[in-house]
């Protein structure tokens, strides 16, 4: 037997309903963990401090420092490492004008030898002719390999996943709004069945001297005239009692109800038949 159009509108309601809160729950998730990735990755900065320089046998890494001189040449920058005999190499690419305001800055490279030994070291770098408190000073840290890196790293994620927190802070961040359009877009279908049903969603309630006032969102239905009773139904389309109209308000029906113990937000209150040929005639919505 072929299901009657209500049937078929409560299906689809349900349905639609029970992705958006499964797709919700997963944003949350997402969101949840993109915010835990931040404040580790995030605390992780803070104990490691930004001069400290990472690096693997092999490896080289870019850094840079303002310009304590207006017209510098090549020969002006010394770098040093402590002790003398570590086995990095500097190397100065350039001086550029910086990002912010344009003031002088350099650039140069860190570069650690293909056989260096685990190990902790210090970088000096200063310019000839400028005053002691002007020279910059790099920790520099060469791991063995890549698991040893891991193991040390200051980030529980990283440590626990080999994760960049930054890098699944973003990724879960952006896959979360994703799945957060799909809920919005869920939301939208599930108003326009309710409308089509000829109902509203019950979204607050709130019990006044033993009586329920009840919130119903409209979805663009003609509300009913204050003192008519309308049907409240469950999420199946059962019905749970009747609600006396009270007063609407920019979109927003309000109701009250006695005896509304099995009534919860997200029921739907029956404004009007269903929108389809046939539903004057239509048998109940009980499925």
């Amino acid at each position: 037997m072929t299901p009657h159009p209500d049937q078929k509108l409560w299906q689809a309601l349900r349905k639609t309903r029970s992705q958006q809160r499964s797709i919700g729950w997963i944003s949350a998730f997402l969101l949840a963990v993109a915010l835990a990735g931040l404040i580790d990755g995030l605390l992780a900065h803070m104990r490691r401090g930004s001069d400290l320089l990472e690096l693997l046998p092999g490896d080289a890494l870019v850094l840079s420092g303002p310009l304590p001189l207006k017209n510098p040449v090549t020969n002006d920058l010394q770098a040093r490492f402590l002790p003398e005999d570590a086995p990095l190499h500097f190397r100065l690419d350039e001086f550029f004008a910086g990002y912010w305001f344009g003031n002088g800055m350099w650039r140069g490279t860190v570069t650690a030898e293909p056989l260096a030994e685990q190990g902790s070291y210090a970088l000096r770098v200063w310019f000839r002719g400028t005053a002691s408190s002007s020279a910059q000073t790099f920790k520099v840290r060469v791991w063995a390999d890549a698991s040893a890196r891991r193991a040390g790293s200051a980030s529980f994620i990283h440590r626990l996943t080999g994760w960049n927190p930054f890098v699944l802070a973003a990724g879960c961040g952006i896959i979360a709004l994703l799945c957060g359009g799909c809920v919005y877009m869920l939301g939208r279908r599930s108003a326009r069945l309710a409308a089509a049903l000829g109902c509203g969603e019950v979204f607050r309630l709130r019990l006044e001297d033993g009586v329920c006032r009840l919130w119903c969102l409209l979805h663009g239905l003609k509300a009913p005239a204050a003192g008519q009773t309308c049907t409240v139904l469950d999420a199946r389309g059962n019905a749970l009692g009747e609600a006396t109209v009270d007063v609407q308000r920019k979109g927003v029906l309000e109701l009250l109800m006695r005896d509304p113990e099995a009534v919860l937000p997200g029921n739907l209150v029956r404004l009007r038949p269903p929108s389809f040929p046939g539903a004057e005639k239509a048998p109940g919505a009980n499925v």
